[in-house]
C-alpha cells in the first residue's frame, strides 16, 4: 500500500504532530509500505527528498520560523497544495492519504478525493478542534461548514485522545475513533545507569500562549521564596514567547536556575527525560502530549494540569501529578513540596508496563493502515 501523508509541518519544523508524521512514516516504511510526505518548504529545504526511506515533499508555504506558523504561511501551504496535488498524484499510485489537522490540511484530503476518488482518513490533533483552544473559536465557527464537508467524505475522522473526541463529536455530527499517539520505546526508555538528580525540573515543548509559560515561572519563583531551595529548571524548545520568558526569567530572585536549551535531537531530549526529576506541563489544553509520553517512557514523572489529554495519561500520585488551573495554589504546593524534598512519586519504572497502556509508533501506524485495509476488502 502506498500512503500519502499531508502535514504543514515536518521535522525539522513543527512539535508534537510533525514527530508524530515522521515516527508513523518511519514505521510504514519499515513494513514494505509506500511513504509520500507532503509538508512545507523552509529555508533550504524544499523540493523532492528521500529521508529513511520516506519520499518527502516540500512544497511553498512563506514559513519563516521552524516553531510557528502563522495563518499566511498556513494558507499559502494549502494553496500550494491544491496546485501539486493533481501532479503528485498522477505520478505515483496512491491508496489513501492521511490529512494531520482539520484545517489547513484537511481540505487537501477532500481534493484528493475529487481529483482520484483517493479516500482519506482526518487526525486531528488538538488546536483544530472547535472548543480545545478558546482563542480559535472565532475561527472555527466560521470554518464549521468546510470542516463538516471534510468529516463527512473522509473514511475516518481520527482523534489521539478521548477528549479531543469529545470535544469533536460535540461540535460535528460525526463520529471519531480514538488512536492514540505512539512512542519508540527504542529510543525512549529509563536510564540504566545514570541516577536522576534531585529538583531538576524540566520543561519540553513550544513556547506559546497554549503552553501557559509564563505562569510557570511565577510559580517557581515563588515556591523558590517560600522554600530557598536550590533547583535546576530547563526550559527545552521555542517559539514565540521565547523573549517574554527569557525577560521575565532575568527578573526573577531564582534567574540563575534557570537554563534555555533550544530544540535538541532524539539522543539529548532522552538524556534531559532520564536526568529531570519531574516533567512539568502546565498547558491550557493539550490533545496527548508526545512530551508527556516520551518522559514517562524515560521514567520521568510528572507534574500537569488537568486537562482531558493529561488525565488520560499521568495516574495522579501514581506516575505524576495533576493540578487545577483554577486553582494554582494546588499547583504551588506540589512545587513546594517536591523543592523541599518531602514529595516524591514512586514511579514504576518498568518499561513493559508502561507499554501495556499505550501505543508503540508501530501499533499506531498499524491503526491507520487497519482503516484502509477495512475499507478495501
Amino acid at each position: 500500500m502506498h500512503l500519502l501523508m499531508i502535514n504543514y509541518e515536518y521535522p525539522p519544523i513543527g512539535a508534537g504532530a510533525a514527530k508524530a508524521t515522521r515516527s508513523m512514516a518511519r514505521y510504514l516504511v519499515k513494513k514494505g509500505h509506500g511513504v509520500t510526505v507532503l509538508t512545507s518548504a523552509f529555508g533550504d529545504l524544499r523540493g523532492q527528498s528521500r529521508e529513511e526511506g520516506v519520499e518527502v515533499l516540500r512544497i511553498p508555504s512563506l514559513r519563516k520560523r521552524a516553531a510557528q506558523s502563522n495563518m499566511a504561511e498556513m494558507f499559502c501551504f494549502l494553496m500550494s497544495g491544491f496546485l501539486c496535488l493533481p501532479g503528485l498524484m498522477r505520478g505515483r499510485k496512491i491508496d489513501g492519504t492521511i490529512v494531520f489537522f482539520s484545517f489547513p490540511c484537511g481540505p487537501l484530503g477532500l481534493w484528493g478525493r475529487v481529483l482520484k476518488k483517493i479516500p482519506y482518513v482526518v487526525s486531528l490533533r488538538g488546536g483544530d478542534v472547535p472548543g480545545n483552544e478558546a482563542s480559535l473559536n472565532s475561527i472555527h465557527r466560521l470554518l464549521t461548514p468546510l470542516r463538516r464537508l471534510i468529516f463527512r467524505h473522509a473514511l475516518s475522522v481520527v482523534a489521539n485522545s478521548e477528549g479531543l473526541q469529545q470535544l469533536s463529536e460535540k461540535a460535528d455530527p460525526y463520529p471519531v475513533m480514538v488512536i492514540p499517539n505512539g512512542i519508540d520505546p527504542h529510543l525512549f526508555h529509563p536510564s540504566t545507569g545514570k541516577r536522576r538528580k534531585k529538583n531538576r525540573l524540566l520543561f519540553v515543548g513550544r513556547f506559546q500562549a497554549q503552553k501557559n509559560l509564563l505562569f510557570l515561572l511565577n510559580q517557581v519563583e515563588l515556591a523558590y521564596q517560600q522554600t530557598g531551595a536550590d533547583f535546576q529548571l530547563d526550559f527545552v524548545g521555542d517559539g514565540p514567547l521565547k523573549d517574554e520568558l527569557v525577560k521575565l526569567s532575568r527578573t526573577l530572585a531564582c534567574r540563575d536556575k534557570i537554563y534555555f536549551h533550544g530544540w535538541c535531537d532524539s539522543s539529548r531530549l532522552r538524556a534531559f527525560y532520564q536526568e529531570a526529576h519531574f516533567l512539568i506541563n502546565p498547558s491550557f489544553c493539550e490533545g496527548m502530549s508526545n512530551v508527556v509520553l516520551e518522559a514517562m517512557a524515560c521514567g520521568c514523572p510528572v507534574i500537569a494540569s488537568n486537562v482531558p489529554g493529561h488525565q488520560e495519561i499521568v495516574q495522579h500520585g501514581k506516575t505524576g501529578f495533576l493540578f487545577d488551573l483554577g486553582k494554582p495554589e494546588q499547583f504551588q504546593e506540589l512545587l513546594a513540596g517536591i523543592l523541599s524534598g518531602y514529595l516524591n512519586v514512586p514511579f514504576e519504572n518498568d518499561i513493559a508496563s508502561f507499554e501495556t497502556r499505550f501505543y508503540s509508533w508501530e501499533e499506531t501506524s498499524g491503526r491507520y493502515l487497519d482503516i484502509f485495509q477495512r475499507a478495501i476488502d
